[in-house]
């Protein structure tokens, strides 16, 4: 081959070389290229889509806590008593600046709820779900019975009907109906029965003074009487109510019952 035909021929192979590098540098720009254009529109939308992502976090926690919030259902009164249905179909009648909160599972898991104030509760009957409420030191329990709650200057619970469990700094106090259960500022505790409630009482060679002693717990109630009476003995079982209990008691020694007021009776000649 002679030069100018060697010469056509390296000439025509290096414009190859040079036209397949110039092609492949041209596509790795290309490729740079694309790849700084996709990445101002990942950034663009990215630069959209976060504060929505942020929102939508915000909301979904919020949502989600006022959820939480609405499962928890407090009832309040102010001025005036009110009377609220619980989903059980228990009724309670809140008085003033009294509150009741339900425990979120209410009705399905358990009847638990939490109490401050005044109230009377008629608890839907219930044998697999006790009422259980907790009254900021001390809890009531029922199946379903007719109470009132009081925590407006002592801690009491009065019960109508029904059966009720009083749990008091490790004590539990089981109550009969008409039968009060009641603990001081000093935690010191007593129960005590309407007037009307009947009960027997043994006052086998007791004292005078004793036997009063018993009726005035019993009955939460004072009596006054003749001091001099106090070492006379009774001797005998009497069952009745207050009243009848006390002219029983009274009958040996001539002695006259003069209620001065629902809290204040004098047993005089």
């Amino acid at each position: 081959m002679d030069f100018e035909n060697q010469w056509k021929s390296v000439s025509e192979e290096n414009r190859k070389i040079k036209d397949a590098s110039d092609q492949r540098i041209w596509n790795g720009l290309e490729r740079k290229i694309q790849f700084r254009r996709n990445s101002r529109k990942f950034l663009a939308i990215a630069a959209v889509l976060l504060p929505l992502f942020t929102l939508m976090g915000l909301y979904f926690m919020e949502n989600g806590k006022s959820s939480s919030a609405q499962k928890e259902l407090v009832y309040k009164t102010s001025e005036v008593k009110k009377e609220f249905v619980l989903s059980d179909g228990s009724k309670i009648i809140l008085e003033p600046q009294s509150e009741l909160t339900l425990a979120k599972d209410f009705g399905s898991k358990t009847r638990t709820v939490s109490f401050t104030g005044k109230a009377f509760f008629n608890v839907a009957k219930n044998k697999n779900l006790p009422f259980i409420v907790n009254a900021k030191g001390f809890k009531v329990q029922v199946l379903g019975t007719q109470f009132t709650l009081d925590q407006k200057q002592s801690n009491k619970v009065y019960l109508k009907e029904g059966k009720v469990k009083v749990d008091y700094r490790g004590h539990s106090t089981f109550l009969l109906p008409k039968e009060t259960w009641f603990a001081d500022k000093n935690g010191i505790e007593k129960h005590f029965y309407d007037h009307e409630v009947e009960r027997k009482f043994d006052f086998n060679d007791m004292k005078f003074n004793a036997a009063v002693s018993k009726l005035e717990e019993t009955y939460n109630i004072s009596i006054e009487y003749p001091k001099e009476y106090k070492n006379n003995i009774i001797d005998g079982d009497i069952t009745g109510n207050l009243e009848k209990v006390l002219q029983t008691i009274s009958f040996p020694f001539n002695l006259n019952v003069d209620k001065k007021s629902q809290d204040h009776i004098i047993l005089k000649k």
